[in-house]
């Protein structure tokens, strides 16, 4: 699987869906329509303000620097967890993922095998 975060939009798409957001609970925290949120992930004719990338930061909990450039940890303030406060957090956001995603990270984690 090569997921490819090299696009402000394709970052802004992950962080949502990695906080289970949908389009439009991002775009009600936003106070935009639902369609600007569509259009921003993307990459059609604008991009987000810095205050919609601000709020996207905090809301999303993510740097601004990362949404705008992939630059450092995606999360801010991230901290490893116990293996159980993992797994539970990798179920929780596999809830909101597409099917398509889940089987790329499933064979992706059935790869890792050999290193075991």
């Amino acid at each position: 699987m090569d997921m490819e975060f090299d696009t402000l939009s394709a970052r802004i798409r992950f962080a949502r869906i990695s906080s289970g957001l949908s389009q439009t609970d991002l775009a009600k925290a936003l106070s935009v329509n639902r369609a600007t949120v569509g259009h921003w992930e993307r990459e059609e004719s604008f991009s987000p303000t810095i205050d919609h990338l601000q709020g996207m930061a905090r809301i999303m909990n993510v740097s601004v620097s990362w949404l705008v450039a992939g630059e450092q940890m995606k999360r801010t303030g991230e901290t490893v967890g116990t293996r159980s406060s993992l797994e539970a957090r990798m179920v929780e956001l596999s809830k909101h993922l597409p099917m398509s995603f889940l089987l790329h990270l499933l064979a992706l984690m059935e790869s890792a095998e050999t290193y075991i």
